[in-house]
Order: structure tokens, then sequence, then C-alpha cells
């Protein structure tokens, strides 16, 4: 798969039962997208894309980075 936030080469993985995506990337690392929240990441540019991942790390703290409504406050043109 290619990732959503850099479009580089990345792993999908996701549990069998989990709602959303689970992405591993060598440049991004580890993180959560929630169901629904993939295609409004896909909409953004670039930097906006960084910018809710960094977000989401930033929320996250000791756990898997989840994007989620939260991380998309002020990211919209």
């Amino acid at each position: 798969m290619q990732c959503p936030v850099c479009n580089s080469l990345a792993r999908d993985r996701t549990p069998p039962d989990y709602g959303g995506i689970v992405v591993g990337c060598i440049s991004c690392g580890n993180y959560e997208i929630a169901s629904g929240y993939l295609d409004k990441l896909r909409a953004l540019d670039p930097s906006a894309r960084n910018e809710v991942l960094r977000k989401a790390k930033h929320l996250a703290k000791f756990a898997n980075p989840s994007i989620d409504a939260r991380c998309f406050q002020g990211a919209w043109p």
C-alpha cells in the first residue's frame, strides 16, 4: 500500500476486526486512521497531511498515533 500521508511504500497493519486503518510507514512511522477519515486525509495537500499526522503524534504521547476529528482542526483551507 501507499502511505496516505507521504505516498511512500507502507505496510497495511490493520487487524481483521478494526474499523479504520493501521499504517506502517518507514518515513511516517506507525499510525492509525479512524474510520471515515481516510478520504478527508487524502483530500488535503501534502503539507496539511503532515500537519494532521503531527497533531496525531502530539496527542498520542505514548500510544500509537490515531488520526481522527481532533487532528483536522485548522487543517482545512
